[in-house]
């Protein structure tokens, strides 16, 4: 985007631009005449979303203690505004920038304090959901992962055509084909007998407001704690889907170490309770081939490679080890 097209977008919430970087695709760091660095960055949903977003997070900066969001404040002048469009109609917020740096799975403190950081937006959130759940995919789960395993078998078909353009694909995909489906089909047995159904009937009960993509990206921390951000996949879940987004995100470029997913668990259980259900449903995401499945999609930054397949699968295989560890802090550490 242009220095122009930049400098527009500002303008509608009232910062004269003297500066400007691009961070990666829709984010800007943008120095502002009076010497203040904001974030400027694209959201990717319906303005009624947005709004929904926005009241949500609003919500839980009221009601979190020790809760740091990175979002608008409206009490200040560049807080006001919501959001403003580009000349493509695109939505764009803009939020202070958070000097700092992403936590490090190598670094059980981090994790433990990503932990604590999300837990806290649980607590506020449930504290924020009222009347009518907009948003809420507690009830999508045997959809979701009905899916996503219909989405692999369709690939594996396809290999078995010899379908994809590379020999090397289609013949790992031939011989490996049978295991990776029996990992989704171990997922989606395990949703069976997790007790997600008497979950999903109590909403109210069980459901908070999830961040959607909890990693270490989306975390900053910096002498005054631990601040999340990026809330374009926020809605309404059980908190066991968060949980797993940030371990998997933690773990799986790591060999799948136990040390860093129970760093994350520990720092949680500082805020909230978590029951043998709530593992149970972690596990079934975790279970998923949720690596050879991103790796079989049409995500750039993941290219399809007979080495990257590689890599997928044998972080399946690590998976298996991993889960009994995660059951044994689940027996001496639930309700």
């Amino acid at each position: 985007m242009s220095k122009k097209s930049v400098s527009s977008i500002a303008k509608q919430f009232g910062i004269k631009v003297v500066g400007h970087k691009q961070i990666r695709k829709g984010i800007f760091r943008i120095i502002a005449q009076n010497g203040r660095t904001y974030s400027l960055k694209r959201m990717p949903r319906p303005l009624a979303r947005l709004k929904w977003i926005d009241r949500m997070l609003l919500r839980c900066n009221n009601k979190g203690r020790g809760l740091r969001l990175v979002w608008r404040n409206p009490r200040t002048p560049i807080g006001r505004k919501l959001y403003a469009t580009s000349s493509k109609n695109e939505l764009y917020v803009l939020n202070p920038w958070i000097a700092g740096r992403k936590p490090s799975p190598r670094s059980l403190g981090d994790m433990r304090a990503c932990g604590i950081a999300l837990g806290r937006l649980h607590t506020a959130g449930r504290n924020g959901l009222k009347g009518y759940f907009a948003y809420s995919q507690i009830r999508t789960w045997p959809q979701t992962l009905q899916a996503q395993q219909r989405y692999l078998q369709n690939k594996i078909a396809k290999a078995n055509r010899n379908g994809f353009g590379s020999t090397a694909i289609n013949r790992f995909i031939q011989l490996h084909g049978k295991e990776i489906l029996q990992y989704s089909t171990k997922a989606r047995a395990l949703l069976r007998s997790s007790g997600y159904f008497s979950y999903r009937n109590r909403p109210r009960t069980h459901g908070v407001l999830c961040h959607g993509d909890g990693g270490p990206s989306n975390f900053i921390m910096n002498a005054k704690g631990t601040h999340l951000l990026d809330f374009e996949t926020m809605h309404v879940d059980l908190r066991a889907y968060d949980l797993y987004r940030v371990i998997y995100n933690s773990c799986k470029d790591h060999q799948w170490d136990f040390r860093i997913a129970r760093a994350i668990l520990n720092g949680y259980r500082q805020v909230a309770k978590l029951s043998k259900t709530d593992y149970k449903l972690i596990r079934i995401w975790l279970r998923f081939p949720r690596s050879t499945y991103l790796v079989l999609s049409p995500f750039k930054r993941i290219p399809l490679t007979k080495k990257r397949l590689q890599w997928a699968l044998s972080s399946e295989r690590r998976l298996g080890p991993f889960l009994q560890k995660l059951d044994n802090y689940a027996a001496r550490n639930s309700l």
